[in-house]
């Protein structure tokens, strides 16, 4: 059973900042950068494809990377493993102000990812360990507002810095960030991991804990869906800078507004989330939002198909984002929920699905040249039928267990 939390008011408040930006530090990372694919592209003298592949091997470390910190932190605490994992952030962002080769930059935008992503993983696990799975629906709302407000002026931000500044820039802005959640943390972030001195760290017990949540079949329905609904959003965060500036002529900072006003989408629907789980069963909401999801994108490959209109493939971009303020949170505390003693194991593997599959699209995306409405609108409609098909055969298949 999960403990009543204690925390309230001020306290609360300053702990759902933290884990905010303990869980949006590495998603900073990519969102920042996006306005300056097409600069980085040129600073290096490479190939669209390279470029877009510094994001295809950061999804990809930050979804492997996961799967050490979950472990780690059910053994050695929450606060130990994402000093350590927030140290090989600043170092790598310090490197990429430095190199001078996309090679190398991918390398580190690797090890970037690699550290950032202890703070999402450890961010889910110690909302478990604190807060029943009521409150947890409400606080993980709460986090992915404060969280995505970052994200969704950071490419508004970028595009500010481009306008005066090179792209190194916004990785000086990300060693700096680095640096304050590394003092936040130090400072002000209480230990919450159970049972600690009871367990030693081995590789037999990480693998226990694997396999217990990998028998929870529903878990993983929860996290597959989670993961191909995301992957539409991945899909656009990869294809979109091309799309808006190359295709439809947006500037710099017209794309940076633009990408700001979708993710403000994702803000308000998790916002009105956490009130309508009050009122309405999780499951509900989620397959409601899976549906109005599918027909977004239905209605994004129709317009890609017929002769691309800019504002229906807007609004349609808009739609998708704004459902996964519905999908995502739920999902997440629908599976966190089944797990107390193994809280950074599942937000481990929870994780790692979903970005497994973030950084497979983002390849795709990439391989198949993928920067047109048509093909970018195709990923995005077959990734949320996917999810659709994983989360309403997940129902029938789980029929008899407590959803």
């Amino acid at each position: 059973m999960q403990q009543h939390s204690q925390i309230k008011g001020f306290k609360k408040l300053k702990l759902v900042i933290i884990l905010a930006l303990m869980s949006s530090i590495a998603p900073l990372s990519t969102d920042m950068y996006l306005p300056a694919l097409t600069q980085v592209e040129e600073s290096f003298a490479t190939s669209t494809f390279l470029t877009q592949l510094s994001l295809a091997s950061f999804f990809l470390a930050f979804s492997f990377g996961q799967l050490l910190y979950g472990p780690m932190s059910d053994v050695f605490g929450r606060k130990r493993p994402i000093l350590v994992g927030i140290f090989i952030f600043i170092i790598s962002s310090l490197g990429c102000i430095v190199i001078d080769d996309i090679y190398s930059f991918i390398i580190l935008r690797f090890f970037e990812a690699l550290g950032g992503c202890a703070g999402v993983v450890i961010a889910r696990a110690i909302v478990n360990d604190l807060f029943t799975s009521k409150e947890a629906v409400g606080i993980y709302a709460l986090m992915m507002v404060f969280s995505s407000l970052a994200p969704m002026l950071s490419p508004t931000f970028g595009g500010i810095l481009l306008q005066y500044f090179s792209w190194q820039s916004i990785f000086t802005t990300l060693f700096l960030l680095g640096i304050l959640l590394f003092i936040m943390i130090l400072f002000g972030l209480q230990e919450s991991a159970p049972h600690l001195k009871d367990r030693k760290f081995s590789h037999k017990e990480a693998i226990h804990g694997y396999k217990v949540v990998f028998r929870e079949k529903i878990f993983l329905v929860y996290s597959l869906t989670s993961g191909f609904a995301s992957c539409a959003m991945f899909s656009y965060i990869t294809g979109s800078s091309f799309i808006f500036q190359k295709y439809f002529g947006i500037s710099e900072l017209g794309f940076s507004t633009l990408f700001g006003l979708n993710a403000l989408g994702f803000v308000i629907f998790a916002n009105i989330n956490a009130f309508l789980v009050r009122r309405f069963e999780s499951q509900k909401i989620l397959a409601v939002s899976l549906i109005v999801m599918l027909f977004s994108t239905l209605i994004l490959c129709v317009n890609a198909f017929l002769y691309p209109n800019f504002w229906l493939f807007e609004i349609s971009i808009f739609t998708s984002i704004a459902m996964l303020g519905f999908i995502a949170p739920n999902t997440t505390t629908l599976a966190m929920a089944r797990f107390v003693e193994y809280s950074g194991t599942a937000s481990a593997i929870l994780g790692m699905v979903q970005f497994t599959l973030a950084g497979f699209i983002s390849f795709v995306v990439g391989a198949i040249n993928a920067n047109t409405p048509i093909i970018l609108a195709l990923v995005m409609c077959v990734s949320v039928l996917v999810a659709n098909g994983i989360y309403f055969r997940g129902l029938k298949w789980s029929r008899g267990s407590c959803l």
